[in-house]
């Protein structure tokens, strides 16, 4: 739980929260840091008062990563007027994979010394939660490394944002959650390769007085390799009615080229990300980062659309030379949302390129580094 500090009759020095309440146990560790960084009343969003000094948390697991069968789960809570930040410093969130099962059918989960049960929904889902209340006036930077799904991992992961509904204006919370996920271990020849990822971001407001709640935004990416649940379901069948006929479609009607060829079967997650390695979702809101969602609907509409021509103008132009979108190597959209949010989607060829592209907006605009310290950008 953070609080803000206490000022001094004469003279206050800017807010000094402290972390009331800190507890977790293994796999997870949790990390505060207090950086000497100040935001300045000048320069910030929230110029009629002093902002709060930004505290961060660091969110380490041992081995770099959720072993199959880990369950994670992380609460939150940022009183009034208080900043937190939020970021992963071991890198990029592994997710390991599961061992294939055995001869008696038993599922040996990697990391685990017992034998599971192999159930491919249950015993090998690596599961993440995170439940944030941000209150009147608080704001949340929230932008770790992606999560990396090593071959043939499960993941699914619930992140949860409860701001005050009764706030207006400037009082209303703010934040700023980042949510990526790459094609796996490039090094390794991993593409697309794992057999689920699911993550899931909500927005909740919730009045105190009242105890109601309603649901402000959703936003959920599933990748599930559909055709590994088809593979499953082929085997369970009888052999004698499945070997008389190998292809059900003789004549190719419906079957992906690879199939048709007698290669291996379709990806269906590399199919549907391509020729992306990287994909990604932004969300802001609240008025500290107000400036930051204007800025960047604002380069989105700006970009050359069909025929390089320029909509948002009379005038034809084509993208920047030099720039990740006009070498095709970054799609990305930005749009301002229900309730005020802005949401940005962006599909990058590999991590290095996301990465620069993202990081380049964020300090471009400034309003993270004004508001937060450059450290919150550790990850960009």
């Amino acid at each position: 739980m953070l609080q803000p500090g206490q000022r001094r009759p004469l003279s206050p020095p800017p807010n000094n929260p402290t972390l009331t309440t800190l507890t977790y146990k293994y796999p997870l560790k949790l990390v505060p840091r207090a950086p000497g960084f100040v935001p300045s009343p000048d320069t910030s969003a929230l110029s009629d008062s002093c902002p709060s000094r930004p505290i961060h948390l660091y969110l380490l697991t041992y081995g770099g990563g959720l072993l199959p069968g880990d369950h994670i789960e992380v609460t939150i809570k940022l009183e009034p007027k208080t900043r937190m930040v939020v970021t992963t410093p071991q890198g990029s969130t592994k997710i390991f994979k599961t061992e294939p099962g055995n001869d008696n059918g038993v599922s040996v989960i990697k990391g685990h010394r017992k034998k599971m049960p192999a159930n491919d929904h249950l015993s090998d889902m690596s599961q993440q939660s995170l439940d944030v209340r941000i209150g009147r006036e608080s704001a949340l930077c929230y932008l770790p490394d992606p999560s990396v799904p090593y071959q043939n991992s499960r993941y699914a992961q619930i992140q949860t944002f409860t701001v005050d509904a009764s706030a207006r204006g400037d009082q209303r919370s703010s934040l700023c959650v980042l949510d990526w996920v790459t094609q796996g271990r490039t090094s390794r020849g991993e593409n697309w390769n794992f057999r689920f990822w699911k993550g899931r971001n909500e927005v909740w407001a919730t009045d105190e007085k009242t105890g109601k709640s309603r649901l402000l935004l959703r936003d959920s990416v599933i990748l599930d390799d559909e055709t590994q649940d088809d593979l499953a379901s082929d085997d369970d069948e009888d052999n004698e009615e499945t070997s008389h006929e190998l292809n059900p479609h003789p004549d190719g009607a419906d079957v992906p080229p690879q199939a048709q060829a007698g290669l291996l079967p379709l990806n269906v997650i590399q199919e549907r990300t391509r020729p992306h390695g990287v994909v990604g979702t932004l969300i802001l809101s609240g008025p500290v980062f107000d400036r930051l969602g204007t800025f960047l609907i604002e380069q989105f509409t700006s970009q050359p659309r069909i025929g390089s021509r320029n909509w948002s103008s009379s005038e034809s132009s084509s993208a920047p030379e030099g720039t990740p979108t006009s070498r095709g190597d970054v799609t990305w959209t930005a749009a301002r949302v229900r309730a005020g949010f802005v949401l940005v989607k962006f599909g990058a060829k590999d991590f290095e390129t996301a990465k620069h592209w993202l990081g380049g907006l964020l300090r471009e605009e400034g309003s993270i580094v004004r508001e937060f310290g450059e450290e919150a950008l550790f990850c960009m």
